[in-house]
């Protein structure tokens, strides 16, 4: 079939013992072979064939992602919000993603009272997006809408723009439970997005 095809054209331009498995967990190191291959002079191997292959390796590795973080006060009141993914903004999507984390409101509601943990991880499921989500000592909610399963790194992000938040509110200029519009803060999060989510 298809993909003893592309197995072989992978194994014909990186080596006979290549193996998939190896191909899926190192997908950049094989996309490096496969180009030095490709450019190497005197190379029999197929350019548009060892271009494809490449295209597609690298594919598995960066592969679109949906994320929609907001900050929501304890009142309820959204005060940040963000599509820090990498799929490809839609109007209606935003909207959707919106709704999606207000209607997952109550939920953190009842949660948050019955453990101790900031981090309450996957609390909510819609279609292929989950809600995590992480709760300050001030009862302030940090919600994330995500397709992704990468519990460490959702908390890490969590961890880091909980530290970011409270720099603004050690801003004598900034009153709690108000719109975050800091460029400097949006920055820092889609910065802190790209690296963990």
């Amino acid at each position: 079939g298809v993909a003893s095809t592309f197995r072989s054209e992978v194994q014909m331009i990186a080596g006979p013992t290549f193996t998939t498995a190896e191909f899926l967990l190192r997908p950049s190191f094989t996309a490096l072979c496969l180009l030095c291959e490709l450019l190497r002079p005197g190379s029999s191997a197929n350019s548009s064939r060892s271009l494809l292959v490449i295209e597609l390796n690298l594919g598995i590795r960066k592969m679109a992602s949906t994320a929609c973080f907001m900050i929501v006060s304890r009142n309820d009141i959204p005060i940040y919000e963000a599509e820090v993914g990498t799929a490809p903004k839609k109007e209606d999507a935003a909207h959707q993603h919106q709704f999606i984390l207000h209607a997952a409101l109550d939920i953190v509601q009842d949660l948050a009272w019955t453990t101790s943990a900031m981090f309450l991880k996957s609390i909510d499921r819609f279609n292929d997006l989950v809600v995590s989500v992480y709760v300050t000592a001030g009862h302030t909610r940090l919600m994330l809408l995500h397709d992704s399963r990468n519990d460490d790194g959702i908390k890490s992000f969590f961890q880091e723009v909980h530290e970011l938040y409270i720099k603004i509110l050690l801003n004598p200029l900034y009153l709690p439970g108000s719109r975050i519009t800091s460029s400097h803060f949006d920055t820092k999060v889609r910065a802190l997005a790209r690296k963990y989510l």
